[in-house]
């Protein structure tokens, strides 16, 4: 096996481990022994059981972020709209249990995790509140405050996800990319229901 294969092995073998077991609760004894190679093989590659995972966060991380391809202006927006939460949504639904990597343990771990977990997000808000504000000049999107909105909007990918984990679910991605996809374009409130809040405002009988 190539060099650059068994690293792509042994970063297969790590995220399965971590998926089950936790950052705490695995061992480079418990990666090495999931890959099936020798130990020394592990340290050729890895200098220990944290940058395996930093690694492993990283391809998570990569593969959310790569799944949401730009918006083009010109084009008709709301099919784009959906193909991205689909995409991620699919992406999240492949990693299976690999998302408590990304969701979970990568804040707790230490410093260097936290950091690397707000560099995630950070990356992440950022291009929902560009697409957001590019969305308002175009009339596609409501006039307002877009840095909450986003943070909303990522907490609508990251929510459903981590509830079905817990509650041993498989995460249905297709259904989940068109429930935010239709909270997107429709909203939750009706009419009626707005007018309810308006002080003055009287519901017609």
């Amino acid at each position: 096996m190539a060099a650059s294969d068994r690293r792509e092995h042994l970063l297969a073998a790590a995220r399965e481990v971590f998926a089950e077991r936790g950052y705490f609760g695995a061992s480079v004894a418990d990666i090495v022994a999931r890959a099936d190679v020798a130990r020394g093989t592990f340290y050729n590659h890895f200098e220990g059981k944290r940058e395996v995972f930093a690694a492993v966060l990283g391809v998570l991380m990569t593969n959310v972020l790569s799944a949401v391809a730009p918006i083009d202006v010109n084009a008709d927006i709301a099919p784009q709209v959906r193909a991205n939460l689909h995409g991620i949504t699919r992406v999240l639904a492949e990693a299976g249990e690999a998302v408590r990597i990304l969701f979970t343990d990568a804040g707790s771990v230490d410093a260097e995790g936290e950091a690397a977990l707000a560099a995630f997000y950070a990356h992440a808000l950022s291009r929902v509140e560009v697409a957001l504000a590019t969305g308002q000049t175009m009339g596609v999107v409501r006039v307002g405050e877009t840095r909450q909105t986003a943070r909303c909007l990522l907490g609508c990918l990251r929510e459903p996800v981590m509830q079905a984990r817990l509650a041993r679910e498989p995460l249905d991605a297709a259904a989940l990319a068109d429930a935010i996809f239709d909270l997107l374009r429709c909203g939750v409130l009706t009419g009626e229901a707005g007018a309810a809040s308006v002080p003055g405002a009287a519901l017609p009988r």
